[in-house]
Order: C-alpha cells, then structure tokens, then sequence
C-alpha cells in the first residue's frame, strides 16, 4: 500500500475507493465509481487482460438511440452445480440449468443511465451470486437494458480491431498476465494498427 500510495501521489493514475477488497464487493466499485465521476458509460476492466483504451473509447463514444446500455462479450452456459468447481453457483436452484445471457467478467460496460438506476436501490436489495458477471447479468434482467455483444472484448490475440485480449476460454483474464502481458506490448499487432471502433453483434 506505501508503494501504491507513492505512485499516486506521484502520477495520480489511480483512485482508491473506501471499499472491501474481495470478491463478492466487485460489483460495488461501479456504484462508488458513479459517486466520484461524472460520465457516459462505467467500465469495469480487470488488471490481468490487454486492453487499448483508444478503441475502447471509441467504442463507448458511438451514436446509440438506446440509453440503457450494458455492453460486454456475451454469453450463456450451463449452471455449474458441482461444490468442487471453481465456479460452483450455491443458489444454482434459482437459475435453472442454464445461465441466462450476460457479459464475460473481465471487462463490461454500463451507461451513465443504468447505474444511476442501480444507484438508487439500497445495497441490501440486490440479490448476489457466487460470480461477479452472473450477479450483473442478474440485474440487467431486471431493467430495460440493450444487451450489445461486442466480441473485441474478449480476443484470444491482438488483431486489427481488438479492444481487450485475453486467453479465453481458458482463463478469465490472461493465464500468466506478469509474463503475457509484457510479452503483448512488444508485439506490433498490439500497440500499433489502426484506432477504430469495433463492429458489435447484438442479440
């Protein structure tokens, strides 16, 4: 933390946020997010995927008529009911056999006007599952949101118009990210190319 704490102060490149570091509080920081920053869309990113800013900033800046939006890598899948799993769901009985469609956990983004909407309901209103993407899945159910499947956010490799890579499916972010991650920032394909929006796949 002293070391962070330098580095802030130093480059101001981080926010700290007065919250519980752990697992199921994930999806608290947006709301704590909304609270401090005045924007169009949140983005929930994680530390271990390769991410350009630049695409991803044009991606959010993109004409949309619908102003609830929740954009991701959509998916759905069986529930994992099995205790030994890794991401073993508890209230599994809740959601039946299949998961319902919902954004990949690494990255996802939601418009100003439906955190604003999460923000106005009491914390202990919502209702949360074992993994972070199910319990946001979960409440986009609940409002009227446009669900935009946007598949650069969640390329295997860096191509000419990828916006976070990472090694899908095998891990939820990159599997080694202090060595991968390094290793992606010396590629061309990477850090050069062009800066353009990606194409989305909505369903």
């Amino acid at each position: 933390m002293a070391a962070l704490e330098r580095e802030v102060e130093e480059y101001d490149d981080f926010v700290l946020l007065d919250l519980e570091e752990e697992y199921s509080r994930l999806p608290y920081k947006t709301k704590a997010a909304y609270a401090l920053f005045d924007s169009d869309f949140y983005v929930k990113a994680d530390d271990d995927i390769y991410l350009r800013p630049d695409r991803l900033s044009l991606l959010l800046a993109k004409e949309r008529t619908h102003t609830q939006t929740y954009i991701g890598c959509m998916k759905k899948g069986p529930v994992f009911t099995d205790p030994k799993l890794k991401w073993y769901e508890p209230q599994s009985f809740l959601l039946g056999s299949e998961y319902f469609l919902h954004a990949y956990g690494p990255i996802y983004a939601l418009s100003a006007d439906v955190v604003a909407s999460l923000v106005a309901l009491r914390n202990n209103s919502f209702r949360m599952f074992n993994n972070e993407d199910v319990t946001i899945g979960s409440w986009m159910l609940a409002m009227n949101v446009n669900h935009e499947n946007t598949h650069a956010l969640c390329e295997p490799e860096c191509t000419a118009s990828s916006i976070a890579v990472w090694d899908i499916p095998k891990c939820s972010g990159l599997c080694h990210p202090e060595v991968k991650m390094l290793e992606l920032h010396q590629r061309k394909e990477c850090t050069g190319g062009p800066t353009e929006a990606a194409e989305t796949d909505d369903e």
